[in-house]
């Protein structure tokens, strides 16, 4: 490191072109914010870099996979040198370029039922950046459970984004999405199977956006997996955090749930509105 600050001059060097936007005040609650990321891929990753060059002082972060050629797509740290070495490695290594005295706990581990809680403690806002509906229901539990907020997101092809924030007293992750799994074991055969295909009907429905048939029939056989633009993982990621940071430095969310940010560059007059579910609710399958 060839900086010579220590690390509060460093910190206030690194972040004084956000004052104005956010007050002095503002910008010290996000230096003593702790935040952790729950998936480190396309969205993951972008939240992963905003966060930390906003000024965020402590993340952690939880993925169990390495870097392959398929991720630079959209994978904003994923380049040639980082190839089979884990994301959650890789990750925390680019963080501590941005912000050397930041404060990281980064495991390449999977989201469990069993591993969760210890995971979520001690946060004070949870980034959702998951590809799997099991996964994503297993954080949002946890931190309702924990009294944390989290913040949602969801893409689908070919241009279409959801982003939600969760309060501990507000509606749950379950309800919002309309997933009768209330009270039910993820790790339950029969529920993470329906869970799970949950995505496959997703697939279907974004070909009435859009998307291929011939794509929607592919990842239903299991033949290929999920596409996604880093356009559409980079608003993704922009929303959320935007989100995160108004929850830290006390302000109103653009979307709380049951209200979602809805992403759709398909729709020329409105790609991007704020919007409450007409029933109260969203399903999940559309999003």
């Amino acid at each position: 490191m060839n900086i010579k600050l220590n690390e509060a001059e460093y910190y206030s060097e690194m972040t004084k072109k956000n004052i104005g936007v956010y007050s002095h005040k503002e910008q010290e609650m996000l230096a003593n914010s702790k935040v952790i990321i729950f998936g480190l891929g396309g969205v993951g990753g972008m939240e992963a870099i905003l966060c930390a060059r906003a000024g965020i002082g402590s993340l952690s972060g939880v993925d169990p996979d390495t870097f392959e050629i398929s991720n630079i797509n959209r994978q904003m740290l994923a380049f040639c040198s980082t190839i089979d070495v884990a994301k959650s490695i890789s990750t925390e290594k680019y963080l501590k370029d941005i912000n050397p005295y930041l404060k990281s706990r980064f495991y390449q581990v999977k989201v469990t039922e069993e591993n969760v809680d210890d995971l979520i403690k001690g946060h004070d806002v949870v980034l959702e950046a998951l590809d799997d509906m099991p996964s994503r229901i297993i954080v949002h539990r946890a931190a309702k459970k924990h009294g944390i907020p989290s913040v949602s997101m969801s893409g689908s092809p070919p241009h279409r984004g959801f982003v939600s924030t969760f309060i501990p007293d507000g509606i749950d992750y379950e309800t919002a999405l309309n997933i009768p799994t209330h009270g039910k074991k993820i790790s339950d055969p029969s529920v993470h199977e329906f869970v799970q295909n949950l995505k496959k009907q997703r697939a279907q429905y974004s070909v009435e956006k859009g998307a291929p048939k011939e794509w929607a029939d592919d990842f239903c056989a299991g033949k290929v997996g999920w596409i996604i633009t880093p356009i559409r993982a980079s608003l993704l990621a922009s929303f959320s955090c935007h989100e995160v940071i108004q929850l830290i430095i006390g302000k109103k969310p653009l979307a709380l749930a049951p209200k979602g940010i809805l992403i759709d560059l398909d729709n020329l007059l409105y790609p991007v509105s704020v919007q409450t579910p007409s029933q109260g609710y969203w399903e999940a399958i559309h999003i």
